[in-house]
C-alpha cells in the first residue's frame, strides 16, 4: 500500500513572496503534492525533502495541508507536520497511486480567483504511466500541470508520459542532484513558472523592453532592461547561456555565441536585476523568473552581463542526402550558413514540424547520421526546442552551443510521408458535429489518441468541419483504473496551433500499429457559431472590452490566447481601423454574464470571428478578471 501526502498551497495576494518565483509578481495557485510511501516507510523524518519543498514555496498569504496517510503510522506523521506548523487535518486511508490520481476530481468554483493548478508526483516505486493515462489527459485537460520528481531509476520514457510538456521542465530526478534541497529547489522554480505564465501580461508590462548597449550593433552588447519604466542593467552573478539564447530571440537575431560576464562591455548605470532565470526556450525575457531589482550595493558590488548573438536567424530549411524531397538529414541556415541538427535534443515534435515546413506529409520516422561517414563535419545546432504546433523551424528555439558539445556527433535526419492527411469525420456522436475523430491518410481510416489530442487541435477540426467553436468540459470526475486491452492505430500524434484551417495543415507523426491506453479523441463542436461581436466600456465605438453573441445571451472573451491576431479581426467586423492594442485582464473593467470564448485562434486575416478556431466552455477556467479588450483605430482615420 502507498503512503501518500496531499498538499494544497493556496497562493495569492499582491504582497505575497515565493522564494523560488519572481519578486514583484502577483501569484495565485492550487498545488497538490504526492508523496510516495516506499520512500518514508515508518522512518517519518525522511517526509523532511517534502517538508523541503514547502519552504521553497514561502511567505504565502494562505496555505493549507492535508495528509492521506496509513492507520498504522499517521499519528506520528502527523505530530512531525503539526510540529513544523501547516497542516490542518488528515485523513487515514490506503490507496495505490493509481487509484489516488483515478479519484482525484476538480471543477473551477465561481468566485475562487486561483488560476494554475499544479499536481506534482514524488515517487520512487512502480509504474504511474501504466494505468493512469485516461484521468492524467482529463486533468490536463481541465488545466491541471503534473511534475514529477523520481527517487530513483524510473524509466523517464514511461514517465515522460505523465508529465506535462515539455518533460525537461516537468520530470526531475533526485539522483541527478547533489542533495534533496537542490532537487526540491530546482522543481519549486518550475512550478514558480508554470505559475506565472498565468501573468504574462502583468510581467510583460512590468518588464517591457531588452536592449543591448556599447558593442557596435544591436545584436551585441551589455543587457540593459526597461523595469517598470525605468533601465537599467542585468548582473552576471547566475548570467548563462539561457537567458543569453532568450535575449537574442526576443531582439530578433541569431542564437547566441557568448554569454558574457564581468563588465564584458563596460561599467554600467542605474539600478541592477540581481538575476535572470530562463529555460533557453522562451521567447521573451519577462516569461523567466525575475530577480530582485534594486539600485547598486557598494558594499556587494556586482558587474554586468553581456551577449553576442549572430547577426540573423533562422532561415531556410533543407533536406540533403536523402532519397526523395521528403526525406534527408535536416539543415538549417543560420546567419547564411547550412547548420545540421544534433541528434540527441531532436525529437518527433521538432521532426513534424521540419516535414510541415518542407509541404511533405505526417513525420514517418527519425533518421541518425554519424559525422564523419561522408567525410564532412558540419557546423552543428546543439539543442532544438519545438512543441510541434510551429508552421516552421525559425518559431521553434535554437541553440548553438552548449555546456556539452553534440555526443557523437550524431545528427538529425527525417523521414517524411508525400501525402498529407486528406479526410476527417466524427463517428459515433449526435450529430455531424459530434464524436470520436478519424483521419484518413493513405489508404485508410484511422483513430487519434486522446493523450496529445488538446483544444488546439479540436477547434481546427470544429472550423474544418463547418461547425461552431470546440465546447470544452472542464468537469473532472472520479474515474475506475481501466485494465482494458491496448488499441491500435497508425496515427500517433497531431499537433495544431489553433489557427489553421484543416488538419491536413498541422504537423503530425505516423508510426505503424501505435499502440495506445488513452482512449481515442472525441470533439464535441457547438452547431452555431459566434454570430455578433461588440465592444463595451471604451472610450470611442473602436475601444472597450470585447462581447460576443452565442447561445442567445451576450459573453465576453477570455484573455488566454488573446492577441493582436484576434484583435485585428475584432475591428474588421466591426468596421474600424487595425488593431493597435490587444489588452486583457480586464482593462476596461470586469463584464458579467457567461466567459463564452476560453480560447481564440485567429490568423488576423479573417472578416469576422465566426471564421476563426475557438473554444467554449461549459465551466470556464477563466475569470472575468481576464476579460480581453481592444483599441482599434478609429473609423475616422481610415
Amino acid at each position: 500500500m502507498s503512503v501518500f501526502v496531499w498538499f494544497v498551497l493556496i497562493i495569492g495576494g499582491t504582497t505575497a513572496h515565493i522564494e523560488a518565483c519572481s519578486h514583484g509578481v502577483h501569484r495565485s495557485a492550487e498545488i497538490v503534492v504526492y508523496a510516495d510511501s516506499f520512500r518514508y516507510g515508518v522512518n517519518y523524518h525522511l517526509l523532511e525533502p517534502v517538508r523541503g519543498f514547502i519552504e521553497h514555496l514561502q511567505n504565502v498569504t494562505d496555505h493549507r495541508v492535508t495528509l492521506h496517510l496509513n492507520d498504522y503510522d499517521y499519528k506520528n506523521l502527523l505530530e512531525h507536520f503539526r510540529s513544523h506548523g501547516g497542516v490542518v487535518g488528515f485523513i487515514p486511508q490506503k490507496e495505490y497511486l493509481e487509484d489516488f490520481i483515478n479519484s482525484m476530481t476538480w471543477r473551477p468554483q465561481p468566485g475562487i480567483t486561483r488560476k494554475s493548478h499544479i499536481l506534482i508526483l514524488m515517487v520512487k516505486d512502480g509504474n504511474p504511466s501504466l494505468f493512469v493515462k485516461p484521468k492524467i489527459h482529463k486533468l490536463k485537460r481541465a488545466g491541471v500541470e503534473i511534475f514529477v520528481l523520481k527517487f530513483n531509476n524510473l524509466q523517464n520514457y514511461k514517465l515522460s508520459d505523465i508529465v506535462s510538456y515539455p518533460p525537461k521542465t516537468h520530470l526531475y530526478s533526485l539522483l541527478e542532484h547533489t542533495s534533496p534541497e537542490r532537487a526540491l529547489s530546482v522543481l519549486a522554480q518550475s512550478v514558480c513558472r508554470s505559475i506565472e505564465a498565468k501573468e504574462k501580461g502583468a510581467k510583460k508590462a512590468l518588464i517591457s523592453q531588452v536592449r543591448l548597449s556599447d558593442g557596435g550593433d544591436h545584436c551585441r552588447g551589455r543587457v540593459e532592461l526597461l523595469y517598470n519604466d525605468t533601465w537599467g542593467w542585468l548582473s552576471d552573478k547566475h548570467w548563462d547561456r539561457h537567458g543569453a539564447d532568450v535575449i537574442c530571440r526576443q531582439l530578433g537575431c541569431g542564437p547566441s555565441l557568448e554569454a558574457m560576464k564581468g563588465d564584458a562591455f563596460g561599467p554600467a548605470s542605474g539600478n541592477v536585476l540581481e538575476q535572470l532565470d530562463c529555460t533557453g526556450d522562451e521567447h521573451d525575457v519577462s516569461e523567466c523568473l525575475l530577480g530582485r531589482w534594486s539600485e547598486p550595493n557598494s558594499a556587494r558590488p556586482e558587474q554586468s552581463a553581456g551577449v553576442s548573438c549572430l547577426s540573423s536567424g533562422v532561415g531556410s530549411v533543407r533536406l540533403v542526402n536523402g532519397s526523395g524531397t521528403c526525406d534527408g538529414i535536416v539543415e538549417v541556415s543560420i546567419n547564411n550558413i547550412w547548420n545540421r541538427l544534433c541528434l540527441w535534443n531532436f525529437d518527433v515534435r521538432e521532426g513534424s514540424v521540419v516535414c510541415r515546413q518542407m509541404g511533405c506529409g505526417p513525420l514517418v520516422k527519425i533518421q541518425e547520421k554519424i559525422v564523419g561517414e561522408d567525410g564532412i563535419r558540419q557546423r552543428m545546432v546543439e539543442e532544438t526546442h519545438c512543441s510541434g504546433s510551429e508552421s516552421q523551424l525559425s518559431e521553434c528555439s535554437l541553440s548553438v552551443w552548449s555546456s556539452q558539445s553534440c555526443l557523437h556527433n550524431i545528427q538529425a535526419g527525417v523521414v517524411c510521408s508525400t501525402s498529407a492527411i486528406s479526410k476527417v469525420s466524427l463517428k459515433g456522436g449526435n450529430s455531424a458535429c459530434s464524436g470520436k475523430v478519424q483521419v484518413f491518410h493513405g489508404t485508410s481510416w484511422n483513430v487519434v489518441p486522446a493523450f496529445e489530442w488538446d483544444v488546439e487541435e479540436e477547434a481546427v477540426l470544429c472550423r474544418q468541419l463547418g461547425c461552431g467553436p470546440a465546447i470544452e468540459r472542464a468537469h473532472v470526475k472520479a474515474m475506475p483504473t481501466p485494465r482494458g486491452a491496448y488499441a491500435l492505430t497508425d496515427l500517433r500524434s497531431v499537433y495544431c496551433a489553433g489557427q489553421e484551417a484543416s488538419l491536413s495543415e498541422c504537423s503530425s507523426v505516423l508510426s505503424k500499429g501505435h499502440r495506445f491506453e488513452s482512449g481515442e479523441a472525441e470533439v464535441l463542436c457547438s452547431q452555431s457559431g459566434v454570430s455578433k461581436v461588440r465592444l463595451d466600456g471604451g472610450d470611442s465605438p473602436c475601444s472597450g472590452r470585447v462581447e460576443v453573441f452565442y447561445n442567445q445571451a451576450w459573453g465576453t472573451v477570455c484573455d488566454e490566447t488573446w492577441d493582436l491576431s484576434d484583435a485585428h479581426v475584432v475591428c474588421r467586423q466591426l468596421g474600424c481601423g487595425a488593431a493597435e492594442r490587444a489588452p486583457g485582464g480586464a482593462y476596461f473593467t470586469p463584464g458579467s454574464g457567461p466567459i463564452w470564448l476560453e480560447k481564440l485562434f485567429c490568423n488576423g486575416t479573417e472578416n469576422q470571428l465566426s471564421q476563426c478556431g475557438g473554444v467554449v466552455s461549459k465551466n470556464s477556467l477563466c475569470l472575468h478578471s481576464q476579460d480581453a479588450g481592444v483599441i482599434c483605430r478609429s473609423k475616422e482615420a481610415l
